[in-house]
């Protein structure tokens, strides 16, 4: 049965088997919107044992299937900062699953926020089921545009 648990990256051996889910996942995404050095594909083991995101990792069968981090703001809210499915299990809920956890284990955070490609058309798909609306757009380098997406408080 699958469960979602948070990521211990002070272990090398998960933070490998993240970083190999990370790249796996991004690949897929940089063909999808023709930009082939993604900056998630930079990323090391070492960078990600650095990070001061938190992880949780979809766990089927032992195998680390999906991920998702976060991060708070400085103003309390919640940015998601990372969510990655494995190519071989897309399309089976676990995006939304990863989501839907974070949340649950951050209850006291009532603003959610997202960037996703102009043309990862679902992601934006993904974020817009789950309440987050595009707010504005940007542009980090000359071949990328990111949207902002934000998830108001829920009454």
């Amino acid at each position: 049965m699958p469960t979602i648990e948070r990521l211990d990256l002070t272990s090398k051996d998960n933070a490998g088997e993240l970083w190999r889910l990370q790249h796996a996942a991004y690949r897929i995404e940089a063909e999808l919107i023709g930009v082939p050095d993604l900056p998630p594909l930079h990323d090391t083991i070492e960078s990600l044992q650095a990070s001061e995101e938190t992880f949780w990792g979809y766990m089927d069968d032992g195998e680390l299937a999906g991920a998702i981090a976060a991060e708070r703001a400085k103003d309390g809210s919640g940015v998601i900062s990372r969510m990655m499915v494995h190519p071989d299990y897309f399309r089976r809920g676990i995006a939304g699953a990863l989501i839907a956890h974070m949340m649950q284990a951050w209850p006291e955070v009532s603003v959610w926020e997202v960037t996703a490609e102009a043309r990862n058309l679902p992601a934006i798909a993904l974020y817009e089921r789950h309440g987050f609306a595009a707010e504005e757009t940007f542009h980090p380098r000359e071949d990328i545009t990111m949207i902002t997406m934000r998830r108001p408080p829920t009454t």
